[in-house]
């Protein structure tokens, strides 16, 4: 599935979202869907890109999806998250709170038995 399409339904039914996309996300049909959807597509766009954002709007959205793409691959190598097997989107989204859930009761166990432990070091976690 092309991921173009699960953002249409990710945004279906959504107002005043601004979503940050790499360079996927180019393609002047999926800027006027979602601009009728009053929803702000701040892509990266190639750099040889006629309408190319400023260089710090740039480095901007790189930020903010470089901090996604790392808890995206915590939640994957850590979590096992991509291994869930879920059936349904509600399904994934009960296994993954569950898993997130487990992290946050061994932090408080961590907590009460004054065991130190960086939150973002999963494996550090009394299991």
């Amino acid at each position: 599935m092309d991921d173009r399409e699960g953002l249409r339904d990710l945004a279906q039914n959504r107002l005043g979202l601004v979503i940050l996309g790499d360079k996927g996300y180019t393609g002047e049909s999926l800027f006027d869907d979602m601009r009728q959807k009053v929803i702000c597509l701040m892509s990266l766009k190639p750099l040889n890109y006629k309408k190319n954002w400023p260089a710090q709007i740039r480095q901007l959205i790189f930020r903010f999806r470089r901090r996604v793409e790392t808890v995206f691959s915590q939640l994957s190598g850590q979590l096992n998250a991509e291994r869930v097997l879920a059936k349904s989107f509600q399904g994934l989204c009960t296994r993954l709170q569950n898993k997130v859930l487990g992290h946050n009761l061994c932090m408080a166990f961590n907590s009460i038995f004054q065991t130190p432990c960086d939150i973002g070091k999963i494996k550090q976690l009394i299991f």
